[in-house]
C-alpha cells in the first residue's frame, strides 16, 4: 500500500513539475539561447491555458509566421490568435463558445523559422517536443499562418510523414503554392482527412491566388472538406479589414470543432433564428451567439424563430438539403447534411430579389424559401462575389452554386479572372 501511495505522488508531482514547464496564463519562450531547444530545431514561444491541469488533454493551435526568417521566438508569438489570448478571460478566446459544455482552452505554440521556408520534417520534430512537455490531445491539433505561413501550413499538410495528425488547418494568403509537393492522387495525397478552410484576397499583388487554387481543387477532387473565403479588397492582408473578431471567433470554433480520424463537422449558418439545443450527434459545436454551429451528419438540432418579425409572420424554414421534422413550426428539430448547410425563417409571402451578373438562375425569381441554382455564363469565370450575408457560399469558384432562397434580397455577381 505505502508503495502505491509513494507511486501515486510520484506521478503527481511529476505531472505538475511537467505542467511547470510552460507556466499556465503566460507565454513562455523555448530558445536556441536558454538551450531548451536544439540548434536544428524551431525555437518557440508558447501558451498554456491559466487554467491547465496536467491530468487533462488540450487542443493544439500552430501559428506560423509569414516573411523571412527570423532570429528569436519572441519575434512571433504575436499574431491574430495570441492577442485574444493575453487577458487569461477565456470569454474572449477567438473561438470560445459558451455553448460548449465541455469546452477547454487551447494551447498556442507559434515556432520561428530561421530561414524563408517552413519544413514539415522540423515541423514533426517540434510537435514531438511540445507534445513532450504538455498534455496534448494528438487528434486536435490545428495549423495557421499568414503569407509563408499559409504556404507552411500546406506544408506541414502535405509533408506529413505520419507522425502528427492535423485535424484542421487555414492558410491565409499563403504565398507561392506552386512550390509545395502534394500527391497526386488520392492515396498519396495527405490532408484528405484534414478539414482546409482558405482565405485569400484575389487581388493580393504578393501572394499569387492562382497559385493556390489548384492545390485546394486537388484537396477537394481526391475527396477532402474545405471551405474558400475571398477576402474583399485588395492587398497582401490575412482576414477581411474592419472588425473582424465575430467572424474570426467563427473560423477559429470551426477549426477547434473538428477532431482527426472522425467524420468532419460542416458548418450550420441559421438566418433569423437560432440554434437551441443539440438533441443527438457526436462532438457538437455549437457557436457562441447561437447563430451557427458545426456538426457531423446525421445531428439532430433543435432550432427556434420568432413567431412574426414586424408585420410579418413566420412561415416555414427553408433549407436546400438537410432535413426538418416540422418544417411550418417556428420550434423544430433540424437533421445536418453531409455538408455546409445555411437554414433560413421565411418571414411573410412579399417577393424578394435576386439579382445575378454574367450567369443565370433556375428560377429567375425564386420565391423565398425556394431551392435555387444558379450558373455562371460560358465565358471566364473566376468566383461568385456577394456581400449578402444571408447565405454561404462555402467554395465560390464553383461555377454552379445552389442555395434556398431567404427572406432578403440576394445579389450575385460572376467575377472574370
Amino acid at each position: 500500500m505505502a508503495k502505491f501511495i509513494l507511486t501515486l505522488l510520484l506521478v503527481v508531482v511529476s505531472g505538475f513539475a511537467q505542467a511547470a514547464k510552460y507556466t499556465p496564463g503566460k507565454f513562455h519562450i523555448y530558445s536556441h539561447a536558454n538551450g531548451k531547444v536544439p540548434k536544428s530545431d524551431y525555437q518557440y514561444s508558447v501558451y498554456v491555458p491559466e487554467d491547465y491541469s496536467p491530468q487533462k488533454s488540450y487542443p493544439l493551435v500552430f501559428w506560423l509566421h509569414g516573411g523571412r526568417g527570423r532570429d528569436h521566438p519572441d519575434k512571433g508569438k504575436r499574431n491574430m490568435v495570441s492577442e485574444r489570448l493575453w487577458d487569461n478571460r477565456r470569454s474572449t478566446d477567438a473561438g470560445y463558445s459558451r455553448n460548449v459544455a465541455d469546452y477547454v482552452g487551447y494551447i498556442l505554440v507559434s515556432p520561428v523559422k530561421p530561414v524563408l521556408r517552413w519544413n514539415a520534417e522540423v515541423f514533426a520534430r517540434l510537435v514531438k517536443h511540445v507534445k513532450g512537455n504538455v498534455n496534448v490531445d494528438e487528434n486536435r491539433i490545428y495549423v495557421t499562418g499568414f503569407s509563408m505561413g499559409g504556404q507552411g501550413t500546406w506544408r506541414v499538410g502535405c509533408g506529413n510523414d505520419g507522425s502528427y495528425k492535423i485535424a484542421a488547418m487555414m492558410p491565409l494568403g499563403a504565398w507561392g503554392c506552386r512550390e509545395v509537393k502534394r500527391g497526386k492522387t488520392p492515396e498519396t495525397f495527405k490532408t484528405l482527412k484534414t478539414a482546409v478552410w482558405n482565405l485569400h484576397c484575389p487581388l493580393d499583388p504578393i501572394s499569387r491566388i492562382s497559385e493556390q487554387m489548384p492545390l485546394f481543387q486537388a484537396h477537394l477532387d481526391f475527396g477532402g472538406y474545405g471551405r474558400f473565403t475571398m477576402i474583399p479588397g485588395r492587398g497582401h492582408i490575412s482576414r477581411p479589414r474592419g472588425d473582424d473578431r465575430e467572424f474570426f471567433s467563427m473560423r477559429m470554433a470551426w477549426m477547434l470543432s473538428q477532431t482527426y480520424g472522425t467524420p468532419f463537422n460542416y458548418v450550420l449558418k441559421v438566418n433569423d433564428g437560432k440554434i437551441e439545443k443539440v438533441a443527438s450527434g457526436e462532438r457538437p459545436f455549437t457557436g457562441d451567439t447561437s447563430g451557427y454551429g458545426f456538426y457531423e451528419p446525421g445531428t439532430v438540432v433543435k432550432i427556434t424563430a420568432p413567431k412574426a418579425k414586424g408585420d410579418k409572420p413566420f412561415l416555414k424554414w427553408a433549407s436546400d438539403k438537410g432535413k426538418f421534422d416540422d418544417v411550418n413550426s417556428p420550434s423544430a428539430s433540424f437533421t445536418t447534411p453531409a455538408g455546409d448547410v445555411t437554414i433560413s425563417a421565411i418571414y411573410g409571402k412579399q417577393p424578394f430579389k435576386l439579382s445575378v451578373t454574367g450567369g443565370e438562375a433556375k428560377p429567375k425569381a425564386p420565391k423565398p424559401g425556394e431551392v435555387v441554382t444558379v450558373t455562371a455564363g460560358s465565358g471566364k469565370f473566376f468566383y461568385w462575389k456577394s456581400n449578402s450575408k444571408l447565405i454561404d457560399i462555402a467554395i465560390p469558384t464553383q461555377r454552379s452554386i445552389k442555395f434556398a432562397m431567404p427572406s432578403g434580397d440576394v445579389t450575385l455577381i460572376a467575377q472574370d479572372k
